[in-house]
């Protein structure tokens, strides 16, 4: 019976010791820098998404920001996973500071979200806010506006929901930190 017993609380011990750690899906995303970090990530319906490429020679950067000061100061971000075959962009027009935008208020003139995925339905594959027939809903803060340094940084959240679409894709806790 002693014998028993010590085996079983060495089982018990065991199986505490083993268990894995889970990691939160927030915290496998880069952190929020502002230091040029060439970072981007965000949530994509609470999964942790970050901008990456399987290419290993003469490749395209899986994330970049344009800015276009002839334009009045439009920020236009894209990024890509190719292993799971999703891209999503944000653009935003007429800026010159650390910001708040909001799509509410600014509308589709001023700001727009795309979001694709190759494995969804064709219905569901491509989302995008000028789209008249989908909800959009969304805010990007530029968090470091520094262009004699050539840093812009900023976090975002975006909504898009289509009526042909049965998922609606939200995309939190974005942040991105790029050196121009």
């Amino acid at each position: 019976m002693k014998n028993i017993t010590i085996i079983t609380m060495l089982m018990l011990l065991c199986a505490a010791s083993c268990k894995k750690e889970k990691v939160a899906e927030i915290d496998k995303l880069p952190a929020a820098t502002q230091t040029g970090a060439n970072t981007f990530g965000c949530l994509v319906n609470g999964k942790a998404w970050i901008a990456q490429t399987d290419c290993q020679f003469l490749c395209d950067a899986p994330f970049k920001l344009n800015y276009d000061a002839n334009g009045g100061g439009k920020v236009f971000v894209s990024a890509l996973s190719e292993n799971i075959k999703e891209r999503m962009s944000f653009a935003i027009d007429s800026t010159n500071t650390t910001v708040d935008f909001n799509y509410a208020i600014l509308g589709s003139s001023h700001m727009g979200f795309t979001y694709s995925n190759e494995k969804l339905t064709s219905n569901c594959s491509f989302l995008f806010s000028t789209d008249s027939t989908t909800s959009t809903s969304g805010n990007v803060t530029l968090t470091r506006y520094d262009l004699q340094n050539g840093i812009i940084s900023g976090t975002f959240d975006f909504t898009l929901k289509s009526p042909t679409c049965g998922d609606t894709i939200r995309i939190t806790n974005g942040r991105f930190d790029v050196k121009l």
